[in-house]
């Protein structure tokens, strides 16, 4: 059987997967606060399964941050009760099986790569929209995680300088990360009510935004188009980078279905003459695609 966990702030979500892939059960419980809390509710999930399973499972986890590839420890600012520990040494230690650990969107991508909305393809990108922005890269049969964990991490681009051509009043904003002008803090969820208080000077969430813009407010629709700009500008330097088959959006902003119909429109201005642009889609596994990606790591096709 193959174990998945997706760990996030406040939940820890787990299911359990035959060899086709199948999810068999389902479980989940709020994130504690301290390390050993942590560690006590994962092992006893497993054990449990385990025993309903009769079997060993294989065990995979994802959760938002990155593992140093040097100290082995996890880098993981949204979960204190892990962050700076030696989680999968611990874990495995505690279950007496290895337990592998990977990046939130990179679960989310490799659950699409098998069976999903990228399956078949070569080389994919995947991009969550939701509070932050999360990407991933697979290739050749594998997700890219590069030297340090932090390959894919669209969000940590910066704002390319064409975009003040286009919008030179853009608001100049500080990301999370200490630096300034990351594309997270403009083509997230957060990034837009980010936007939309800078023109119109009013706190507004992303869906509300949305439905001001559904309704044809004038102001919301100015900046859902500078959004869109700059997530296809953002986009458009992947592209480049990595000339994928496929891009496979998550998250809540995944869902606008204005998105598909613009991105195309926008993005070949960001990219080489003649280029084919890649396969624009949605996940086919939404919320549930961390949990089974972070299985699919002790997946053998």
């Amino acid at each position: 059987m193959l174990y998945g966990f997706d760990v996030g702030g406040t939940k820890i979500a787990f299911s359990v997967y035959d060899q086709a892939l199948n999810c068999l059960f389902e479980d989940q419980r709020p994130t504690p606060d301290d390390y050993d809390s942590f560690l006590q509710i994962v092992c006893a999930m497993v054990k449990n399964a385990d025993q309903q399973f009769d079997c060993r499972g294989a065990v995979g986890m994802g959760f938002p941050g990155a593992v140093n590839q040097q100290a082995q420890t996890v880098y993981c600012a949204n979960v204190p009760a892990v962050k700076g520990r030696n989680l999968s040494v611990d874990l495995s230690a505690l279950l007496d099986r290895p337990v592998k650990l990977e990046n939130d969107a990179n679960c989310f991508l490799l659950s699409e790569c098998y069976g999903g909305s990228a399956d078949g393809c070569s080389t994919a990108i995947g991009i969550t929209l939701g509070t932050g922005v999360g990407g991933a890269i697979f290739v050749n049969g594998a997700i890219h995680s590069g030297f340090n964990s932090f390959a894919g991490e669209v969000g940590h681009y910066p704002l390319p300088a064409t975009l003040f051509l286009q919008h030179p009043d853009l608001p100049n904003i500080t990301c999370g990360c200490g630096r300034q002008m990351c594309l997270e803090t403009y083509m997230s969820g957060t990034g837009l009510g980010n936007l939309y208080l800078h023109y119109a000077e009013e706190p507004l969430k992303g869906p509300e935004i949305i439905e001001k813009y559904r309704a044809g407010d004038k102001l919301a629709c100015k900046v859902v188009d500078i959004y869109f700009d700059i997530l296809a500008a953002g986009l458009g330097t992947a592209i480049l980078v990595l000339d994928p088959d496929v891009i496979v959006f998550g998250g809540g902003l995944s869902n606008f279905e204005v998105l598909h119909e613009e991105l195309p429109k926008r993005l070949p201005e960001h990219l080489l003459p003649n280029v084919v642009l890649p396969k624009i889609t949605t996940a086919e596994f939404g919320g549930s695609g961390g949990v089974r990606g972070a299985a699919i790591l002790n997946y053998k096709p």
